[in-house]
């Protein structure tokens, strides 16, 4: 498997994946959402973000994305997310997502802070969020509706640990 930069030529399979049933659930996207919404996101990243893609043979199974926050007195932080194809659900690609993405945040941008929304049945992914160091600051009640039901988010965030002695 290879973790690398997102690009255009990735909008069709990254859209796919999010309308897939069981991702689009638990990332909040829409069945009926465009391919043009994705392309148009991922034409919006700017230099500070940074966008990955998982690809397995020569098939992108994964998107994870980093979006630093703008504001001045919050450029230290970025919002984080990360999905994957649900056929591939298990085998990794959460993880090395998440890797390449906090290695980014840590040395490259040099960031203080990550922060991310998580639903809180999404067991799976929670795990691997505190594998890397995110823990549960708050609970979101009635944050979204899934099927038709009120269901709650996680706010996670991780401090770079050498930043917080």
């Amino acid at each position: 498997m290879e973790i690398r930069n997102v690009c255009v030529a990735d909008t069709e399979a990254i859209a796919a994946i999010r309308r897939q049933d069981g991702v689009r659930e638990k990332i909040l996207a829409l069945s009926s959402e465009r391919d043009a919404v994705t392309e148009d996101f991922i034409r919006s990243l700017a230099d500070c973000d940074r966008g990955f893609t998982a690809v397995r043979d020569g098939e992108v199974v994964g998107f994870g994305v980093l979006l630093r926050n703008r504001e001045p007195n919050r450029a230290h932080c970025a919002s984080v997310a990360v999905m994957v194809d649900g056929d591939c659900h298990g085998m990794g690609i959460g993880h090395a997502l998440l890797k390449r993405i906090t290695q980014e945040a840590d040395n490259v941008l040099k960031l203080h802070r990550l922060e991310l929304l998580v639903l809180v049945d999404n067991k799976n992914a929670i795990k691997i969020y505190r594998d890397f160091g995110f823990c549960t600051e708050a609970v979101k009640r009635h944050a979204a509706v899934v099927n038709g039901k009120f269901v709650d988010e996680f706010l996670m965030g991780r401090i770079k640990a050498e930043d917080s002695k």
